[in-house]
């Protein structure tokens, strides 16, 4: 499958150090692309901020990276036991992020399937929660754009 229209669905479940559980939820529309054996699909997430801000996943056999421009600037790399450094940057600073990935299951095909991930998240080296990501990613019916 080339480019494609598709809507994804994500939830993002934190349980904090005190383990307080905050729950995420995001539909949207997006673009699918896949390029030399990577996949891609960008799409616009309003779950974290009053303005969208622009969002990318790009996946493949070797792992996930959510990558997000606009308001903040991040990127979280999972990879399958291992720990990952990037740089959350905002307006009020920069802090360095620290994801480690206990589990990544992908299952796609046909421009379509879901992404769960388990991980612990650190900031500045302070953990700051175990996370869980799922990802839903659906075709959209021809005409539906």
């Amino acid at each position: 499958m080339a480019d494609a229209m598709v809507a994804v669905t994500v939830e993002g479940v934190q349980v904090d150090t005190a383990g307080e559980r905050t729950v995420m939820k995001t539909a949207a529309r997006g673009k699918y692309t896949a390029r030399a054996g990577k996949h891609y699909v960008r799409y616009e997430d309003t779950s974290l901020h009053d303005k969208a801000v622009p969002t990318v996943l790009k996946f493949s056999a070797a792992g996930l990276t959510l990558i997000r421009r606009g308001a903040v600037d991040m990127q979280l790399e999972f990879r399958l036991g291992e720990k990952t450094r990037s740089v959350y940057q905002t307006p009020y600073g920069n802090f360095a992020l620290l994801v480690e990935t206990k589990k990544l299951d992908i299952c796609f095909q046909d421009g379509q399937g879901n992404i769960q991930a388990e991980y612990a998240l650190y900031l500045n080296d302070v953990l700051q929660g175990h996370n869980t990501l799922n990802v839903v990613i659906d075709s959209l019916p021809l005409g539906q754009k």
